[in-house]
């Protein structure tokens, strides 16, 4: 009889010990590879290499891919909270132009000035992040998000200055005066 219930009493405890509550629902960020609770983790640039899109910064526009977060693996999970994930590569070079407003004529490269050296903040939807321009203000975002980015307005800025557009349609941005002299 001791025996009996000494099992059941044991029994009991084990269930109570090993029986875990039930972990929230997940509610993820969004994440790029400068800003995000899972970027520190997640390889971006091995993902930018298993979805071929390395790309050199001259070739100015935007490539995005999606993937599956438990297939990719280079710091996702393999088997929780499999998600389809995006991979935005966005390529931009930015110069200045010496003068204000709408002005009338073509502007050429004499005409503009590359904005070198500088790191510019970048906001694409709910994922951000900075980036420096090279010698010749060219530039690249890259992001992990769990949305498709390439439609959306991306918000770049230097110092007070920004600026917005889609970011499909960004390439080569010329700015007025006041970027030229950050």
């Amino acid at each position: 009889m001791n025996f009996l219930i000494l099992a059941a009493l044991l029994a009991t405890l084990t269930a109570c010990t090993t029986q875990q509550p039930a972990p929230p629902p997940s509610t993820t960020p969004p994440m790029s590879t400068q800003v995000g609770e899972e970027s520190s983790s997640i390889d971006a640039v091995a993902i930018q290499r298993a979805l071929h899109l390395e790309r050199n910064v001259e070739q100015l526009g935007i490539q995005e891919k999606s993937f599956n977060t438990c297939e990719m693996g280079y710091g996702y999970s393999r088997n929780k909270n499999c998600k389809t994930a995006y991979m935005t590569v966005l390529n931009v070079r930015l110069l200045c132009r010496d003068s204000e407003g709408t002005i009338s004529t073509v502007l050429t490269e004499a005409d503009v000035t590359p904005i070198a050296a500088q790191t510019i903040r970048w906001s694409l939807k709910n994922v951000s992040g900075e980036f420096v321009t090279d010698g010749l203000g060219y530039g690249q975002i890259v992001a992990l998000s769990y949305r498709p980015q390439k439609r959306e307005r991306v918000r770049l800025a230097l110092g007070n200055e920004f600026l917005y557009m889609r970011a499909h349609e960004i390439t080569k941005v010329i700015t007025p005066r006041p970027w030229c002299s950050m």
